[in-house]
Parts: C-alpha cells; sequence; structure tokens
C-alpha cells in the first residue's frame, strides 16, 4: 500500500499518493517512514507524510504535515492523510453515533465515492471517528485522533480504494505563516486477516501505548458510585451523598462521583445547565459545609470523593460570562457558551478551576463533561488563532490543558464525558483515563455501545454504568430496574455487563434490597479479583456479532477476556429474543494445555485442552431470558 493525502490550499486542490521515501529504525524498535512530496518548487511548500509503525503491534500511525517554506502566508483549508489500498472489492464498516444511539452500526460495499463524518464540532455526534475497511485480502480498522469535527472519505480508482480521514470541514482554514508549518490529525491504522484481528491489534495498541493509565497512580480497582441519576441535581445534598458513598465503600466501591448539583447559586427554577461555569460558588444551601468538607468526610469514611466539572461550558445565567467575557468563544459576535482554549488566558482560568477542586478541595476523580456543539467554532481575533481555526486551536488547547492537569495531579482519575458518548476519539482517550460510553445505560444498549467501543478502544478505558435507577424515560421507560422481587438471574445480567470495563454503579443505595446490596458486593468482589488480569491488563474477544437496540443484531453476545497467562473469563448475555442455545469458539489458549472449564452458574465443571475448547467451542444453554453466564477457563496444574 502507498500513502496518499489530500490538500487543499489557496485555490488548489490535489490527491497525491507518496511512493519516494526514507526509513529510519529507532533504538526502540518503531520504524518511521518518511514521504515528502514538493506541491510548488518555485514557492517551497512542501508535505511531508510519517508513518510510525509498531514493532510488536500490527499498528502503523499515520501524521501529515504541511511546510510553508517560502515568503509569503499560505491559506489551507484540508490536509488529511491516508492509504490507497489495492483492491477491486471493499466494504465498509461505520457507526453513526448520537445521544442514546452510540456506537449503531452500518455495513456498505463501496461502489463509488462516499464521504460522513462529523459537522457539530465534537467526534461521536454523527459518527463515530472510525472506520473499519474489509477486502478479500485484509481488514483494517482505522481510528482518527481528533475530537472536533472530521471527515472521511474513500474514493474507488481503477483497482485502488484511495481511504483519508482528517480535521478538514467546509468551514475550517488556517494560515500558514512563512517558515511555519501545519500538522494534521492522525490516523492510527490496524490490520489484520479479519477484522477482528485488526481490533485486537488497535486495543493492544492502545493500552500499551497511549492509555493513560500507563502513568498514574490512581486507585487500585476503579469501582464506581455516581449518584446523579437517581438524584440529579434537583435531590441530592450532602448527606444524602455521603449515606450513599458510605454504603458504596462497604460494596467495594473506591470512588463516590458528587455530580452536578453543587456548584453556583440556587435560584428557583435554575438547573445546573444555566449555571455551568460559576465553579467557584458552592451550593450553600444543599451542601452548606462545603466542597473541601464533603471530600474530607468521603476520604474519612474510606472512599474517594470525585466532582463533575463541564470546565468549557458557560450557562446562560453564569456570571463567568460577564467577569471573564475576554475568555468565552463566539462567532461573528455572538457567544457560543464555552470557553475558548485556544486563549492562553482560557486555559489559564481553567487551571486555576481545577486546582481549587483538586488542590483546594482534594477530589481525587473529575469528571469533564460537555454537553453542546461547537460547529465550526470560535472566530474571535483577539483570541490566539485566526478566524477559520479556532475549533482546531481549541481543541489543541484542550489537549495541552488536559496534559497539565494529569502532570499536576498524577494520583487524580480524569474521565472524558460529553452528553454521554458524544466526543469519544482516540486522541481524547490518550489524554484521559477511560471515557464514559453513554447517558442511557440500559444493558441492551450497553452491550451495544461496549462491542462497538472495542473497535478501537481497550476494555480498561470504557466506562458506563449498570442500568441505573432514574427520573427520566430514557432508559427503555424503565425507571427502577432493581426491585425486590425480581430474579437474581435478571439482577446479574444488569450488573455483570458493566464488569467487563469500568463499572459505574447509580442507585439511591439505601433504599436498595438487602438481598440486592448483598449480591451486588459480591460482584464487586468477583470484578476486584479479574480486574488487573483480565480488564486492565487483558485481551477482549468479540465472539459474536454486535447487539443492537430495539432486539436487532446478535441476541446472544458473548466476550472472553484472557490474561498473559493465557487463561481466561467468559461473558455470556441472553438478551430478550435469543435462541435458547449459543456455541462460540474461544481463542488465544494454549493448544496442548489442559484447562479446567468451569460455569458459575450451572455448576458445569469438565476439563479440556486449549485445543479442543477452541475446536469444540463451548454450548451455552438454559439461560433465561435477561439472563447471564460467566465461564472461569484455568490452567490445571501440572
Amino acid at each position: 500500500m502507498n500513502l496518499i493525502y489530500r490538500i487543499k490550499y489557496e485555490d488548489k486542490e490535489y490527491l497525491h499518493e507518496l511512493v519516494t521515501r526514507t526509513i529510519e529504525k529507532n533504538k526502540d524498535g518503531f520504524v518511521k517512514k518518511l514521504y515528502s512530496r514538493f506541491l510548488d518548487h518555485s514557492a517551497n511548500f512542501r508535505v511531508e507524510v510519517e508513518a510510525l509503525k509498531d514493532p510488536e503491534f500490527s499498528v502503523t500511525k499515520y501524521t501529515a504535515v504541511f511546510y510553508n517554506e517560502s515568503d509569503k502566508k499560505v491559506r489551507l483549508y484540508q490536509l488529511d492523510p491516508g492509504l490507497a489500498i489495492p483492491s477491486d472489492n471493499l466494504v465498509l464498516q461505520y457507526f453513526t453515533s448520537d445521544w442514546g444511539s452510540e456506537f449503531y452500526p452500518h455495513e456498505k460495499k463501496l461502489e463509488g465515492e462516499f464521504s460522513y463524518g462529523s459537522i457539530t464540532g465534537r467526534s461521536s455526534k454523527g459518527f463515530s471517528p472510525w472506520a473499519g475497511l474489509i477486502t478479500p485480502e485484509r481488514s483494517y480498522s482505522a481510528a482518527l485522533a481528533w475530537s472536533g469535527s472530521w471527515n472521511c472519505t474513500i474514493s474507488p480508482m481503477d483497482d485502488i480504494y484511495n481511504f483519508t480521514m482528517g480535521l478538514s470541514t467546509e468551514e475550517f482554514f488556517t494560515d500558514v505563516a512563512p517558515g511555519s508549518s501545519f500538522t494534521s490529525a492522525s490516523i492510527y491504522i490496524a490490520d489484520g486477516e479479519t477484522m477482528e484481528d485488526a481490533t485486537l491489534q488497535m486495543r493492544r495498541y492502545y493500552r500499551k501505548r497511549l492509555s493513560l493509565l500507563n502513568d498514574s497512580e490512581i486507585a487500585d480497582v476503579p469501582l464506581e458510585y455516581n449518584g446523579w441519576w437517581p438524584y440529579e441535581d434537583r435531590f441530592i445534598n450532602e448527606n444524602i451523598y455521603l449515606e450513599n458513598a458510605k454504603i458504596a465503600k462497604d460494596l467495594g466501591c473506591r470512588y463516590a462521583m458528587m455530580d452536578a448539583g453543587w456548584f453556583g447559586g440556587n435560584e428557583e427554577g435554575q438547573s445546573w445547565y444555566e449555571k455551568r461555569g460559576d465553579w467557584e460558588i458552592v451550593n450553600k444551601k444543599d451542601f452548606p459545609s462545603g466542597m473541601k468538607a464533603l471530600c474530607d468526610n468521603a476520604k474519612d469514611i474510606g472512599i474517594l470523593p470525585g466532582l463533575w466539572c463541564e470546565i468549557e461550558a458557560v450557562g446562560k445565567d453564569a456570571k463567568l460570562k460577564d467577569t471573564y467575557e475576554h475568555i468565552i468563544a463566539k462567532r461573528d459576535g455572538k457567544s457560543l457558551g464555552y470557553v475558548c482554549f485556544g486563549s492562553e488566558e482560557g486555559r489559564k482560568w481553567a487551571m486555576s478551576v481545577v486546582d481549587r477542586i483538586l488542590g483546594e478541595y482534594g477530589a481525587k476523580w473529575i469528571k469533564f463533561d460537555f454537553n453542546l456543539d461547537p460547529a465550526p467554532g470560535c472566530d474571535r481575533e483577539d483570541h490566539d488563532h485566526g478566524k477559520g481555526d479556532g475549533l482546531y486551536a481549541h481543541y489543541i488547547g484542550y489537549y495541552k490543558f488536559l496534559d497539565e492537569v494529569h502532570k499536576k495531579y498524577p494520583d487524580v482519575v480524569i474521565e472524558n464525558c460529553s452528553s454521554g458518548g458524544l466526543r469519544q476519539d482516540i486522541e481524547m482517550l490518550s489524554r484521559t483515563h477511560w471515557t464514559h460510553l453513554s447517558d442511557p445505560d440500559y444493558t441492551e444498549f450497553h452491550l451495544q455501545c461496549y462491542w462497538g467501543s472495542l473497535s478501537f478502544l481497550h476494555q480498561s478505558a470504557c466506562l458506563h454504568f449498570s442500568w441505573s435507577e432514574i427520573l427520566g424515560d430514557h432508559n427503555a421507560g424503565v425507571n427502577d430496574p432493581i426491585t425486590e422481587d425480581m430474579e437474581r438471574s435478571k439482577f446479574d445480567y444488569i450488573i455483570r455487563s458493566v464488569l467487563m470495563g469500568v463499572p459505574g454503579f447509580s442507585y439511591r443505595l439505601p433504599e436498595m434490597p438487602n438481598w440486592c446490596k448483598e449480591r451486588l458486593g459480591e460482584l464487586c468482589d468477583f470484578y476486584g479479583e479479574i480486574y488487573k488480569d483480565y480488564i486492565l491488563n487483558g485481551d477482549a474477544y468479540r465472539l459474536t456479532p454486535q447487539p443492537v437496540m430495539g432486539g436487532r443484531g446478535e441476541r446472544f453476545p458473548v466476550f472472553q477476556f484472557s490474561s498473559a497467562e493465557k487463561e481466561s473469563v467468559i461473558f455470556a448475555f441472553r438478551l430478550t429474543g435469543a435462541p435458547e442455545e449459543k456455541v462460540v469458539y474461544p481463542k488465544g489458549l494454549i493448544n496442548d494445555a489442559e484447562y479446567e472449564v468451569s460455569f458459575m452458574d450451572s455448576n458445569k465443571v469438565f476439563t479440556a485442552t486449549g485445543l479442543e475448547i477452541q475446536t469444540n467451542g463451548l454450548a451455552f444453554e438454559d439461560l433465561p431470558e435477561e439472563g447471564s453466564e460467566l465461564v472461569r477457563i484455568q490452567i490445571m496444574e501440572r
């Protein structure tokens, strides 16, 4: 395959293929290939594309750089790297994404040019920034490392498909000064014989090369309680928070999150949304002791406190929009409702807020949310960017801000959230510990999101609540999924589904039936047993196709997690409408090793070699609808 790029500058537009290159092998084993092309020899415009191939995983990072070595500025509209894929047949897999419908799958056989992407200013609002490319010869998993608007274009030409991804949109432009350069968003592309092989390579790469968990001092087992859904900001106060935190700690949770509701004034009829931005004002009506006392009291209980903060946003009633008018993002003179991180002053203000939350208050988890669409972004000329690249500058500034937060507070969890899961991309997730998959969390939909996220993220990056107790109607119309008279099999089905990543629980714990609390504690203990070897450092295998909301897709999804020692834990879920039996074929076992296979619910136990298990498969049967099963596959002592 040859590298390509799409470029548009001034009045010129090209799709160029690059064949000339230099090769450099680094001491760490990475192979760097540089592809260079002069666009205009007389004007000294040059594009260089770097392909950085990993020595351990079948993943390559592609980045393009435009160099202006002339004596005049150049207006650049597009610079998107990509590949020329030789094939006469290509099938595209992709996900549409919106609130409550993240990771909705699509598949398309390409016969002409096809483009898709986001124009909202949030990477997962509209589509997920991922592409699955399947040819008869090879499969490719491509993830774009960019958090704002983006596009993907695939165009067939003779017996090749030209594939590019980048941050360009119709309203983007940047002026590259003489002697300066512009760097594109990067694409990470994994390849394998099948799409599952390619996504496995991507997951492994993400965990070892990109995950913030490689450089952190956070708590060992990330079990979280968050009281948002059953209380929201209307019914929460410091006593309710601490009462729930105490129970959560007894159940095995390490963190107790205080979501929106702690900040701003408390005027009648005013919600958290209108007050966003006034983080220095504590809601003293419901939290009379203040936030430092709340965090200290949580620590005295034995649980680590967390605080929610939509650091970028400015609500319509926020005093911030008047006191700090000079940092507010505007377009055509009108406020866009957020702080422009392209402004150095905006970043300084944001860091002062974080220093209060993490330094003064002592929170150990900060949840950064973002509930609006910045679209083309800020065009103010008194910020540190141009009129056409305000959104680009905002995200570059936001990345710098996140890096600074982590460097200063390495023992604090940084959670990524954006109206649930509307800003999930590999660049954002390289700067945060994990991402909230979606606001709706009923189990069928959770499994859709979780399956989709494994296309480019490792399971250790995926946070979701188990089917929450809610005040609204967004969770399949069910307000109270946990009841005294429910079957234990359904309770396990609900809780086990989130034990495959980073689990969060959002319930009125004092009112939860005692048997459910006891069982939740047992399941949290189980998670603590498997977390390090199977979730944090293990491999995930999707043994079945994707389940899809509304009774569609795979109705009996099964996931396998393997440790470095080649032992496994398997989670199986029987959704409504599923067949009575499902046979799956585990992967990654040692062929000649003798294993003990234990079904934890049905108590079925047998021994077999790794080869026999992978060849003959495992049969799941006698599960009720909305039921689950766990299987341990462990090497027998020789």
